[in-house]
């Protein structure tokens, strides 16, 4: 048993070391995936006590990189496009998920994810709605196949296609659920497509606002714990001050890469979050449901960054 102990500590250590090193996404997330199949109980230990934390201060991080003369015309030229493309992918989840039949509750956990911001947004829409544990954790499943195999994909897709680092940006922050697999993406794909991935992806992220106001009046719960990620916040505030201080070149060289080693590691525990999740309770059509809208709107998040 101590043996075993030992083991798990040392891997769990040369894992941590490799992605910190490396700062490789794919390798991260590997890593992670590996380490929960090899040690689940461990694993899913692990994953609860560090949580998102090393990835929501990595995007903080980052926040302190930004100018506003670089994120406002994201802001301005991208708004009316992430509102277009939130409410176009909530409703086209919502009519394919009611034409085959799917539990109305996991249509809106589904649809939520699918249009804002994955696992978070489900994970505040589920006690709105008064949602299951076990359909939550269905919805959850789905989506994290989808962002794994994004973060992997989609890189090479983006060299294929030719696309600059700041399309490529704007592309995952649409085309990928969660924020963490958004950045993890952007930052496998060029250091420079990362700033307008995490700022479109904020942008999209604050439709949360309305939705938990909607799923308040439509379900009548009053229930404002946890509803909003409060890192989004931190993010916004981390940009203002760093414009306000006018920070040097040198100290916003080694944030961006302190902001990537935690976002590397952060993807490292997303990976560890698979031991959570029983990937055989993935039934063929929700799964169907979610990969035929991600297939719908990933070519319309293509246009919109080539616009």
């Amino acid at each position: 048993m101590r043996t075993n102990k030992a083991l798990s500590n040392f891997i769990f250590i040369v894992f941590s070391f490799i992605v910190i090193v490396l700062i490789s996404p794919i390798l991260s997330i590997v890593l992670g995936i590996l380490f929960a199949l090899l040690y689940r109980d461990k694993a899913n230990n692990i994953s609860k006590k560090i949580s998102s934390y090393p990835l929501q201060i990595g995007i903080v991080l980052l926040g302190l990189t930004i100018s506003l003369d670089s994120l406002m015309p994201i802001v301005k030229n991208y708004f009316i496009w992430v509102s277009f493309f939130v409410i176009f992918s909530f409703f086209i989840c919502f009519l394919i998920g009611k034409w085959v039949g799917l539990d109305n509750k996991l249509i809106l956990l589904l649809s939520s994810g699918s249009a804002i911001c994955g696992a978070t947004a489900m994970a505040v829409v589920a006690p709105l709605i008064k949602a299951k544990a076990e359909t939550l954790m269905i919805s959850i499943a789905i989506i994290f196949t989808l962002n794994t195999i994004a973060i992997i994909l989609f890189p090479f897709f983006g060299t294929y296609l030719n696309m600059s680092g700041y399309e490529f940006g704007i592309f995952s922050a649409l085309a990928i659920h969660d924020t963490g697999s958004v950045v993890g993406s952007a930052l496998q794909f060029s250091a420079n497509s990362v700033e307008s991935a995490a700022s479109l992806k904020i942008l999209r992220t604050l439709w949360l606002i309305p939705l938990i106001i909607f799923f308040n009046l439509k379900f009548n719960t009053i229930n404002a714990k946890k509803s909003f990620p409060i890192f989004i916040l931190f993010f916004i505030v981390a940009v203002i001050y760093s414009n306000l201080i006018n920070l040097s070149y040198e100290i916003i060289e080694y944030l961006k890469i302190l902001s990537k080693i935690f976002i590397s590691y952060g993807i490292f525990s997303i990976g560890l979050q698979s031991g959570k999740l029983d990937l055989s309770d993935i039934k063929p059509k929700p799964f169907m449901v979610a990969t035929s809208v991600w297939i719908i709107v990933v070519p319309v998040a293509y246009l919109i960054s080539i616009n």
